[in-house]
């Protein structure tokens, strides 16, 4: 059949040599060299899924071998072809040759990665009697022994080399699971044995077992919290043996979604009874630390969910020092500060006008933004809101389900961060930012242990009552609660975030932070648990960040496909869908992408009763069943590296698309942003209507726009497609943005690379097998607290921190606020009752120059002296005008751990605009 215009393909062929000269690469190209004229308004001159297929009859295809995948046993380094502008796919037909495919959209389909179950641990025996059910899963680890003796044999039997290129690896591995082994098997006797660990571990299995939905825990996360239990006993008992485990750093590295929050917050639930059981009767147990704010959010609610079932428990336990009068209950704090909730609530003085948070306070529709939790722990409701006491001045959130088990409906819940300090909540759940207030806010030391007395209104304090307008003293019951401590667990949450400077600032913090706790004479070492879905190196960033050795778990098991806790099935968890768009910009093709993805839902969502399935399957088109299975994948989200892209994409997408979907009979996209510059109040709507699996009067978003921001803590099972513009900076972002899909359903991933860049086309010629090592394939995380400018960034807040935290702790000033003075301290340095020996020996031990023999930590002692007396020398030189110390410090102390450099505003005018519009389209 003649064709016009004539198509005609220019085939051409290379032969070169390989590095082994014995080997040669053949290389293959096919050009479309038909002639099409330009100025023909209905003809294209291309080729649309284009395919080429081919074999070897006489000659031995060898593949490449990946330098950048890792040499290990346990992965396939081999490419059996390298594509340029497409993918190259092997296939065994029967008894025949291999056949290689080209292919326009290469498709990796990411298997799902389940964790075991079996043996079973569910929480109510766990909660009943223990013993047996652990006896039966130590026993089925030891039994797990010989799978890894098994599966030796079986490679050395296949490969007489395999022993010496790979057996330290596989030894090395099967002693880490020896070790897991063992620590379990410590921790159940303990159980077993120890009155009191047995009661915490009850109570914390019925504590899981009221809280939620699931009935059992995973093999993974009761391995790691019964490994956990004797170093928390060793806080009562004084067990020297496990004390150095202490001081380890404990990772939970698990892929997304795998119950990594479930499985610390068992620690958490275990360690807040214990306290209670070995005499502490107040303070705080686990300060939870999260980089970002939405994680923090979420967060908030799982962990109230549970300590707030923890709290219910504990309050009808008949034993005295769970449920005694002068033992504190069980409470959650929200610590974020002036991003979500106010400060501190102070009442108006007279004639002076009052502050404009204590007029949202007593504003019952106002007050309601600073709603943190909008389910009740006990009812499982969303009938939660916001009350305001303003005697006791307090924010309180209330459940208004008459039948709620909580007195009154108040829930243990503190947003407001003064609350937290006079009220010292069991788990303080906070930003990594919040670290700053060691060197600007004196009541932190609260937090830390340093408590005086209780007001009969106000909660706790250290010398003064901690709410400002309290002045009457018969409301002060002088003493502190009896086995007061700080906190001695820390919970690091997506470890891998704390980089760069970040991760540098908080490094210096977080080991002052652990020297005061020292000096607040807390002798054994605080437990520091971490998690993580994507790291690598994690023994340097530890280094750099705790001064500590590091330890992950779970380990690998014998095989790449499973382990005694997890295995890889035989179904696809997500579908990664490569684009390289050809003849027309990224921005163009993703806004086609979204598009043609709304048209397929939609129409597949209208299919008449009497169509067949497209599916193959049993549910049928126009029933509730299929409604149902399509619900998960009604809305679309959307990547983007910049703001700008996504502000750019958003504009066509509202213009132009909704537009062209309405012209053509369909519904227009219905969009939310979710990215830095959108309010905690805005984020936490969009996400209550995205978790609604059926809407009701208000339709949720069926498209999102969202930045980096999406990639950590947003676990909704209904986005189940992403559409990526461009790949990602890093592997790691790429890994966690991409795991906000195919949680619970299988999940679509459109990565929608741009041409022009080498890297994004490298990714595309590499799809499959880079998708195959992306778990591998992970960058280290850039950290360095000898980095050379870092120092002067953190050294004013933690001399402050001294001053303000441990000085004026030990001064036995009536008033310890006077330490913020500028006069004050000029006088007691000119007295000689501050001097710069008094700073020295905390800040060399908080930036462990003590610990390291190089360089680098010799320069930094000298400088913490130099910088310890300029700083005193700034204080006493401040003249009249200077009213607090940290205004007298020159660089002054830091806010946040994120304020790198001062701040500089940039507006683009007209012409910035437009260029900015056009750039990476």
């Amino acid at each position: 059949m003649p064709v016009a215009p004539a198509w005609s393909w220019a085939l051409g062929a290379s032969l070169r040599p390989a590095d082994d000269e014995e080997e040669h690469i053949l290389a293959l190209d096919a050009t479309n060299v038909s002639r099409v004229d330009t100025r023909s308004w209905h003809s294209e001159g291309f080729f649309f899924d284009v395919k080429l297929t081919f074999s070897f009859a006489d000659a031995e295809v060898l593949p490449f071998e990946l330098d950048a995948a890792p040499r290990s046993f346990r992965y396939d380094r081999y490419l059996w072809g390298r594509g340029f502008n497409c993918g190259v796919v092997r296939s065994l037909p029967g008894g025949g040759h291999p056949v290689f495919e080209t292919t326009n959209v290469p498709v990796y389909a990411q298997s799902r990665y389940s964790t075991n179950t079996e043996p079973p641990a569910p929480f109510k025996e766990l909660g009943a009697d223990p013993v047996p059910t652990l006896k039966r899963i130590l026993r089925a680890m030891k039994e797990y022994e010989s799978r890894w003796t098994e599966s030796r044999m079986r490679f050395t039997s296949d490969d007489a080399a395999w022993d010496e290129r790979h057996g330290a690896e596989y030894d090395r591995d099967h002693g880490l699971f020896s070790a897991e082994t063992e620590r379990f098997e410590r921790g159940c006797r303990l159980i077993e044995e120890n009155r009191d660990a047995r009661l915490a571990f009850e109570l914390t299995n019925q504590a899981f077992a009221l809280g939620g939905e699931k009935t059992a825990w995973r093999l993974f996360q009761i391995v790691f919290i019964v490994s956990q239990v004797p170093g928390i006993c060793a806080l009562a008992n004084g067990d020297q043996t496990a004390t150095p485990d202490r001081s380890i750093v404990d990772i939970v590295y698990f892929p997304t979604g795998g119950g990594k929050t479930e499985a610390y917050l068992g620690v958490v639930a275990f360690h807040c009874f214990f306290d209670r059981l070995r005499g502490k009767t107040a303070g705080v147990t686990t300060w939870t630390r999260f980089p970002l704010r939405l994680l923090t959010l979420q967060q908030t609610q799982r962990v109230a969910d549970i300590m707030g079932v923890a709290e219910l428990i504990r309050r009808a336990h008949p034993d005295p020092r769970l449920s005694g009068r002068d033992v504190d209950g069980f409470a959650v704090g929200y610590f974020v500060g002036l991003e979500g909730t106010p400060n501190e609530l102070t009442p108006p003085r007279a004639g002076e006008p009052p502050d404009p948070n204590w007029s949202i306070a007593n504003d019952s529709d106002a007050r309601q933004r600073w709603k943190k939790i909008v389910r009740c722990p006990a009812c499982r409701t969303t009938t939660v809101r916001v009350d305001f006491d303003s005697d006791a001045v307090r924010l309180i959130h209330r459940c208004l389900n008459p039948g709620c088990k909580f007195p009154g409906g108040v829930l243990p819940v503190h947003v407001v961060d003064n609350e937290i300090y006079r009220f010292l909540p069991a788990v303080v759940v906070g930003t990594i930012d919040k670290l700053a207030g060691l060197g600007n806010q004196r009541k932190l030391s609260l937090v830390l242990g340093h408590v005086t007395g209780r007001c009969a209104k106000h909660g706790y304090y250290a010398a003064k009552c901690c709410q400002k307008d309290c002045t009457d003293a018969r409301h002060l019951r002088r003493g502190p609660p009896p086995g007061l401590s700080g906190p001695t667990l820390f919970v690091q949450d997506e470890l891998h975030l704390l980089k760069e400077g970040l991760g540098t600032f908080d490094g210096h913090y977080e080991t002052f932070l652990q020297t005061l706790l020292e000096s607040h004479g807390q002798n054994a070492p605080v437990k520091i648990l971490a998690s993580s879905a994507t790291i690598e190196a994690f023994d340097r960033q530890v280094l750099h960040l705790y001064g500590r050795q590091a330890r992950v778990f779970p380990g690998l098991g014998p095989t790449l496909g499973e382990s005694f806790y997890a295995r890889t099935l035989d179904k696809p968890q997500r579908l990664f869908v490569g684009v390289l768009p050809h003849n027309k910009t990224i921005f163009n093709a993703v806004l086609e992408l979204f598009q043609y993805y709304h048209e397929e839902i939609e129409t597949l969502l209208r299919l008449p009763a009497a169509a067949p399935s497209p599916f193959d399957g049993k549910t049928r088109p126009a029933t509730a069943d299929w409604g149902r299975l399509l619900d998960p994948y009604v809305t679309s989200l959307g990547y983007f590296s910049a703001t700008r892209e996504l502000s750019s994409l958003r504009t066509d997408l509202d213009a132009a698309v909704s537009v062209d979907l309405q012209h053509a009979g369909f519904h227009p996209l219905r969009l939310a942003e979710l990215s830095g510059s959108t309010s905690t109040d805005s984020v936490t709507k969009i996400l209550e209507l995205l978790e609604l699996a059926h809407p009701g009067d208000v339709a949720p978003p069926n498209a999102i726009l969202a930045t980096s921001m999406i990639s950590h803590g947003v676990d909704i099972d209904r986005l189940n497609c992403i559409i990526f513009y461009g790949m990602p900076k890093q592997n790691a972002e790429y890994i966690q943005s991409s795991s906000r899909v195919g949680r619970s359903h299988v999940g679509i991933v459109f990565t929608c690379l741009k041409p022009a860049r080498e890297r994004d086309r490298s990714h595309f010629a590499y799809f499959t097998k880079y998708h195959e090592f992306l778990g591998q394939l992970i960058e280290p995380v850039a950290i360095n607290r000898w980095s050379k400018f870092s120092m002067q960034r953190t050294i004013p807040g933690l001399f402050m921190g001294v001053l303000l935290q441990h000085i004026a702790r030990l001064s036995g000033q009536e008033n310890p606020n006077r330490f913020y003075m500028v006069d004050f301290v000029k006088k007691m340095i000119s007295e000689g009752s501050v001097r710069a020996d008094d700073f020295l020996p905390m800040l060399e031990q908080s930036y462990l120059t003590q610990r390291s023999t190089g360089p680098r930590a010799a320069a930094v002692e000298a400088e913490i002296g130099v910088y310890v007396r300029r700083f005193l020398d700034q204080i006493l030189g401040a003249g009249g005008q200077v009213t607090f110390v940290s205004d007298a410090l020159v660089p002054s102390p830091m806010r946040s751990l994120r304020d790198v450099d001062e701040q500089i505003d940039i507006e683009l005018d007209t012409n910035g605009n437009m260029w900015a519009s056009k750039v990476d389209r």
